[in-house]
């Protein structure tokens, strides 16, 4: 290969990476979704402390899944999240389904349940209920909040491990079910 191509392929390179930073970059209005999920979860009579938002219209290098202190109005958490491979999904961009079978991320609220280690592996992970029409088959697609390695799961939020260490710590103990949001 030429010098004069790997400059280029180099330029291509870093045109895509930058490219992919600020794709689909927008401001993050947690405030007024943490205000929407607080008045959900009081209405419905789930944990009205804590709620987590997972803001999928953002891409997986960004910041996307935020814990919020209801009661000191205020993110206590931000993490990366990993979204579902099916469907139209790419590493940066979740696509939706409900249906079994589609490896896919779903939109809606999620009662969290009980912390239980993963079929077949050594990880901890929190099992959902889907609550809405979009996520009803979150059990048994087996879909829950685990920790792993890169952007892509079978349709499970998936957080670095050090994150899932820290959330697992914040609902340690919290004696109503937490409400997940994911929304795009």
């Amino acid at each position: 290969m030429r010098h004069c191509e790997k400059k280029h392929i180099l330029a291509a390179i870093a045109i895509t990476a930058i490219a992919l930073l600020v794709y689909n970059l927008r401001p993050v209005d947690i405030k007024s979704k943490a205000a929407e999920l607080e008045a959900y979860c009081k209405a419905k009579g789930y944990n009205a402390d804590y709620g987590i938002l997972v803001d999928y219209g953002r891409n997986s290098l960004q910041k996307r899944l935020f814990v919020y202190d209801f009661n000191n109005d205020k993110v206590v958490m931000s993490s990366l999240a990993g979204h579902g491979s099916g469907g139209n999904s790419t590493f940066f961009r979740a696509d939706f389904s409900n249906a079994c079978g589609s490896h896919c991320s779903s939109l809606g609220h999620y009662r969290i349940g009980r912390e239980r280690r993963m079929y077949n592996r050594p990880i901890m992970a929190f099992e959902l209920d889907g609550l809405d029409r979009t996520n009803s088959n979150a059990r048994p697609r087996g879909i829950l909040i685990h920790a792993g390695v890169g952007p892509l799961s079978w349709g499970c939020i998936s957080l670095p491990f050090t994150r899932y260490a820290q959330l697992s710590g914040i609902l340690e103990g919290l004696p109503k079910n937490v409400i997940v949001w994911a929304y795009d």
